[in-house]
């Protein structure tokens, strides 16, 4: 004789039901992320290999994530540069035509005050809460700000005042000798913004610059640092016209002030050239070291895909398939559960 037990039929079912939806879990995970739902336990001893092209893919990604900031860092610095670039070929221009036209004047003071006021602004620029020409000390800014009270021109007025016994706006400059202020621009004055010293009152920055390692084993600079020559003589030449082109100064003195403001001018564009160029080529470098990760990252990809990818056509079919059976199975088990002792015996 043949028993049938209702509740051992239901359990049976009861797993079958768990199982078929444990599977479609799997599968339509597998259908939403396009690899396997378990890697480990489809590709076997293969894993390893996987595990290292997924560790190659997160350092490509690390490189372009930091390559992404260089870049930014670099355009920025570009336009920064442009600008000062472009003021002080206006400020050279105007003292060019002051040196043809008879000497300083207060227009041309005033134009030296604001060309070092917008330097002194395109320098202290920040890119994403980092100072870009700060050097590697990117959290201070990097250029002190010219006022009655700051340092540097507290440092400039006790220059003059120790070298000629009174101040610049006192009438009594008007009796410095073309020779004197020609030594003391040359001297005491020009000593501040030597490379050792500018870091004394002008400057916070490091003359560090920031380098990136914009691929594997290629590290370059993609900064540039306020303690650059171009900047120190461009704030010498702001600065010098700024405090000594006033009219109560005498004509030798005013003209030495402007022969030496112009050769520092001239000598900084050239400078600034050079960085401009030096910053081009880290563009340049950049952006053709994005182009190499870009196209190992698509290898990579394909690599991986091929490895862990599931094939969407027949997970699918596959998905479909398990519905149906699990909506079978539910079937069954709802007509085992209307199963009674009487409905058998009858």
């Amino acid at each position: 004789m043949v028993y049938v037990s209702s509740p051992s039929i239901t359990s049976v079912s009861r797993q079958n039901v768990l199982q078929v939806q444990s599977k479609l879990s799997d599968a339509q995970s597998e259908l939403a992320s396009g690899v396997y739902a378990d890697v480990g336990l489809t590709l076997g001893a293969r894993s390893s290999q996987l595990v290292a092209l997924q560790q190659q893919q997160a350092s490509l990604a690390t490189y372009q994530t930091n390559n992404t900031l260089a870049t930014t860092r670099l355009s920025s610095t570009v336009t920064s540069l442009d600008s000062i670039r472009t003021a002080a070929s206006s400020f050279l221009s105007a003292l060019t035509t002051a040196s043809s036209s008879g000497g300083l004047t207060t227009s041309l003071q005033t134009n030296a005050s604001s060309s070092l006021a917008a330097m002194t602004s395109a320098l202290n620029i920040s890119v994403s809460g980092q100072y870009i020409f700060g050097g590697i000390n990117t959290a201070v800014q990097p250029v002190t700000t010219y006022t009655s009270t700051a340092a540097n021109k507290t440092a400039i007025d006790a220059a003059f005042s120790s070298s000629f016994g009174t101040s610049q706006t006192s009438s009594s400059a008007g009796s410095i000798s073309g020779t004197d202020m020609q030594s003391f621009l040359s001297g005491s004055f020009a000593s501040m913004f030597t490379a050792s010293n500018f870091t004394t009152n002008w400057s916070s920055a490091s003359s560090t610059p920031i380098s990136s390692e914009i691929s594997s084993g290629q590290t370059i600079n993609t900064s540039v640092s306020a303690n650059e020559a171009p900047f120190r003589q461009l704030s010498q030449a702001y600065a010098m016209v700024t405090e000594f082109g006033g009219s109560n100064f005498g004509s030798a003195a005013s003209a030495a002030v402007l022969s030496a403001a112009t050769s520092l001018v001239s000598s900084a564009i050239n400078n600034l050239t050079t960085l401009q160029a030096g910053v081009g080529i880290a563009q340049t470098a950049v952006s053709d070291a994005d182009t190499a990760l870009s196209t190992q990252s698509d290898i990579l990809s394909t690599q991986v895909d091929a490895m862990a990818g599931v094939n969407q056509t027949d997970l699918s079919t596959s998905i479909a398939t398990l519905q149906t059976q699990l909506n079978a199975t539910y079937s069954v088990t709802a007509q085992l559960q209307k199963l009674s002792l009487v409905n058998y015996l009858g």
